[in-house]
């Protein structure tokens, strides 16, 4: 689940819109125009009336709005995207944040643009107008937002319409969009108060009918800049002596703000200046927290007075409970506070962090500890916190925290300077972790052999372990590991880290290398198994996680045998630990060794039955991906009618917005397609999954992806683009050991197998990169025998829809009931059966039948 924590709703209410604002009807006239761009951008410094136009503008805008007020903790690609989503989720996409939860965990193995894709394909099911505001967008300062942002931008749906304030211009081009008058831009310039707007706002807002003069003074003194505007308000409204004032307002807007701000803070009361004071250290707060700081019992009503006088006082919710400051006031009463008490502000914000603490507010908490410079304070609440941070899967926000804390030798535990090698390991930064790691293996070499010594030496085993998948150097780690000795004892941490939540085979995750196979790829995961195995570690997540890659790839290379040694060792861990990023694929590959053997209803039962264990679970993400193999299975019977069942039962959702993290469904409903001869259709799908499979580097996916477009444009009849496709799939395969991806096609494959064989032959020389003859032999020579013998009787190889209608003849259907199930009419039956007997040599169904048992076209043929 995400992070639904109170304060996170803080940022994503709306502020409130005040009854008696002024009316800005030149500026919303161009927020309405944002409606026909993708991006509108407001671009000014503080104090311009940002955040108020936006909330004015959305509270009468008749369409749906989400609003994300953001701050420097957001600098994290996850929470980002996180927030978005739990914003989107607070209006009209209910339960977005569930149904994208496991494209956000399997971020730790795809891109974030995956992600995206899955979030775009969300927003695109329905063509409501959205307007997604994001406020202080220049406390963004991670490249990795900016390039994700400037993506999502790229591939919006129409009705989808950003609107982004900040300080500061984009740090991403926004030119293609300019070119294409797809951006609206609200500059600085554009804020400043006119004569008249100035004269409403006294008027309307704070009840002050000034003089014509005194409006063109105050117009004149701060150029229309509106915080300037409010602060003289204010000060106005609390001096009995106006033209005093005016006789010392004087300057221009730039040195004049140090100057109101001075004047609000000295008429005000003691006990509200020292508030002031003492809150301005608090990004957000309520009276709880304000309590902590001031001793006040008062603190709610203390709130409520100070936002009707409006000092500066910004509501975040409709209740009246969480504020916070206007970003420039915040900033000058914390200078105040430093000049009037230095020093006082770490005790506020460690008074702070014990405030949030109690209340169970560990984000916040933290951040004030560390704001105290209380880093033990803060070092023991984030190992309180650790097991939700690595949940969430925030490494680059957990790895920042510690990046702040010095000397960590001083402050952190061995275990904790662990978790920071674990957090750069997963993060990218291999280099740092290797050298944090040397410098922890020599701090901890002298400590006495104990329980807590063994624990962080089974610790370290598994970073390491991580690190070797990150760096590739598996060697260094053997020897490390061949330095051990005995059994290691289960950290309770490390030992049932869950790699994967959402991908139903490993092959596609990084313990299956995405796909990549080869004899030293083998060796390596065989003797990565056994060391952790021999370390005590048989039953641990991140063993069974390579245990089950390699029996995955071992079926792929056809070694049947090995594959289901490897597969028996998984299954009771995944049963009794309950990890259906376990089951699921141990059940696939499992009914996948069914499948080969001809036993459909053994593959059924496997299936059926790991969908019921994981529902009991409440698993319901893995319920889609076997659900669809059960589709599969039904085509390999050729039941079409079943497998449109099946297939039905699945969210639509999943087929109309394809997504590569949803590939198996995806790729099971081409087989569909094809099997009712919508050839464009399943071609459409295909080219919308492939550039995510190559920007994923996800190997099995291209092979898969390729082999189906080959199939497709076969059973078309256009064998050029067949025969392309199929050496894509074959030049990715031939270097992978690649061999059931292509025998599991069946027949349809064996015969465009034979005719790249042949082509192979009449050209000495290929242009690009060559496949190895051999290869193509040795793939051949894997089919069913009686599959060749009709290489002499046909001139050309009946179609994977040929075959199926061949089938049913067989069975004794008639045109009639094959229209049926097949969903086409009666007409274009007789033209395939016209197609057949003229292949066949034959000139009716019965001399049909006759040749194709002659040839074994109806033995052992699986429908493709």
């Amino acid at each position: 689940m995400l992070h639904h924590s109170i304060m996170l709703k803080t940022k994503t209410a709306m502020p409130a819109a005040r009854s008696n604002s002024v009316h800005r009807s030149r500026l919303l006239q161009k927020m309405d125009a944002g409606l026909q761009c993708r991006l509108t951008t407001l671009y000014a410094p503080a104090g311009y009336g940002k955040t108020t136009l936006l909330s004015q503008w959305a509270h009468q805008y008749g369409g749906t709005t989400v609003w994300l007020s953001l701050d420097e903790m957001d600098n994290d690609l996850i929470r980002f995207w996180r927030y978005i989503v739990f914003t989107l989720s607070g209006s009209t996409f209910t339960e977005l944040s569930e149904r994208m939860e496991p494209a956000m965990k399997a971020t730790s193995h795809t891109s974030i643009f995956t992600f995206i894709d899955s979030l775009l394909n969300e927003l695109a099911a329905t063509s409501q107008p959205l307007a997604i505001i994001l406020d202080d967008y220049h406390v963004i300062s991670d490249e990795t937002i900016h390039s994700s942002l400037a993506y999502f931008l790229e591939y919006v749906p129409s009705h989808v319409h950003l609107y982004i304030a900040s300080r500061n211009t984009l740090p991403f081009s926004t030119v293609k969009w300019n070119v294409r008058h797809e951006v609206c831009h609200i500059e600085a310039g554009q804020f400043l108060f006119s004569h008249q707007e100035t004269d409403s706002f006294y008027r309307q807002v704070h009840d002050l009918p000034l003089t014509e003069m005194q409006i063109e003074q105050l117009v004149k003194s701060t150029e229309g800049w509106v915080a300037g505007l409010q602060l003289a308000a204010i000060s106005l409204v609390n001096t009995e002596n106006h033209d005093q004032f005016f006789a010392g307002f004087t300057g221009s807007h730039r040195n004049i703000s140090e100057y109101l701000f001075h004047e609000v803070i000295m008429r005000l009361p003691e006990v509200e200046r020292s508030f002031l004071l003492k809150t301005s250290v608090l990004a957000r707060m309520d009276a709880h927290v304000c309590h902590a700081l001031t001793g006040l019992t008062h603190c709610q009503q203390m709130l409520t007075h100070l936002h009707r006088q409006n000092i500066f006082l910004i509501p975040l919710d409709d209740y009246g409970t969480w504020y916070r400051y206007h970003h420039l006031f915040a900033d000058f009463l914390r200078s105040q506070l430093e000049q009037t008490a230095p020093g006082e502000a770490r005790e506020l914000h460690r008074l702070a962090s014990g405030s949030y603490a109690e209340r169970g507010m560990m984000d916040e908490a933290i951040d004030h500890a560390m704001a105290a410079a209380d880093y033990t304070l803060a070092v023991s609440l984030l190992e309180q916190h650790i097991p939700v941070l690595l949940q969430r899967g925030e490494f680059s926000s957990f790895l920042r925290t510690l990046d702040s804390i010095p000397d960590h030798a001083t402050y952190f535990s061995p275990l904790f300077r662990l978790i920071y090698v674990f957090l750069s390991v997963a993060c990218g930064y291999t280099d740092r972790a290797e050298l944090a790691l040397a410098q922890l293996e020599q701090s901890v070499a002298s400590l006495e052999d104990s329980t807590e010594h063994q624990q962080f030496l089974s610790g370290l085993f598994f970073v390491r372990a991580n690190l070797v998948f990150a760096t590739g150097d598996f060697e260094s780690w053997i020897a490390s590991s061949s330095q051990l000795s005995g059994e290691l004892p289960e950290s309770p941490l490390f030992y049932h880290f869950n790699y994967n939540t959402t991908e139903p085979f490993i092959r596609r995750t990084r313990f299956g290398l995405k796909g990549m196979l080869s004899d030293q790829t083998e060796a390596v995961g065989k003797q990565f198994s056994g060391i952790l195995e021999a370390h005590g570690w048989k039953d641990s997540l991140i063993n069974l996680y390579v245990v089950q890659a390699l029996a995955e790839g071992l079926y792929e290379e056809n070694r049947l045998e090995e594959s289901l040694d490897h597969l028996q060792r998984v299954r009771f861990v995944a049963l009794q630990k309950q990890i259906p990023g376990l089951l699921v694929p141990y059940a696939l590959t499992y009914a996948k060794h069914k499948l080969v053997e001809g036993n459909f209803a053994a593959a059924r039962k496997i299936i059926s039955e790991a969908r019921e264990t994981v529902a009991s679970w409440g698993a319901s993400y893995w319920f889609n991906p076997l659900q669809a193999f059960l589709a599969h299975i039904a085509i390999q019977e050729g039941d079409i009618n079943l497998a449109k069942t099946e297939l039905s039962k699945l969210p639509p959702s999943i087929l109309n917005q394809p997504s590569i993290q949803r590939e198996l469904e995806v790729l099971t409903y081409v087989r569909l397609l094809l099997a009712q001869q919508q050839e464009q259709e399943a071609l459409r799908m295909l080219a919308i999954l492939k550039p995510s499979s190559i920007r994923e580097e996800l190997l099995i996916s291209q092979v898969d992806i390729a082999i189906l477009q080959a199939l497709a444009y076969q059973q078309c009849g256009n064998k050029k683009e067949a025969l392309a496709f199929l050496h894509e799939a074959l030049l990715i395969g031939g270097n992978n050991c690649y061999v059931r991806s292509f025998l599991d096609e069946g027949t349809a494959m064996s015969h465009l197998l034979h005719d790249y064989q042949l082509r192979l032959r009449k050209r000495s020389q290929q242009p690009g990169p060559s496949v190895s003859a051999a290869y193509v032999n040795q793939l051949l020579s894997l089919f069913p025998k009686k599959m060749e013998k009709r290489k002499a009787p046909l001139i050309e190889p009946l179609t994977g829809k040929e075959m199926i209608i061949l089938s049913m003849l067989a069975k004794g259907a008639s045109n009639k009931m094959i229209a049926d199930e097949l969903g086409n009419t009666l007409g274009t039956v007789k033209v395939y059966l016209h197609r057949i007997y003229g292949k066949l040599g034959v000139t009716n169904r019965t001399q049909a039948l006759l040749k194709a048992q002659e040839i074994s076209l109806l033995e052992n043929s699986p429908v493709d």
